[in-house]
């Protein structure tokens, strides 16, 4: 009866196992962790980057409408100045 509960030779193995399934279950949890931490970064990068980028068109876009805007007003005074009978 005091073998039996001791588990016999059969018990130390089944630990070894387990103590192997834990480990590769905790590296893969680790594994796991850092690649969702990853993407979050990733993702936070392109949220930024985006961003920065619809800031940045946006300035570019007014000043391309003012640049048009004088554009149309140098075309304007330079068709009247050399229009026949503006003198």
């Amino acid at each position: 009866m005091a073998m039996a509960m001791r588990g016999g030779g059969a018990g130390g193995g089944g630990s070894a196992n387990l103590g192997a399934a834990v480990q590769a279950d905790w590296e893969n949890r680790q594994f796991t962790g850092a690649l969702a931490l990853n993407v979050r970064k990733l993702f936070e990068f392109v949220l930024q980057f985006e961003s920065t980028t619809r800031n940045k068109i946006a300035i570019l876009n007014d000043k391309l409408t003012a640049l048009e805007r004088k554009l149309e007003f140098l075309e304007a005074q330079h068709s009247s100045v050399t229009a026949p009978g503006s003198s």
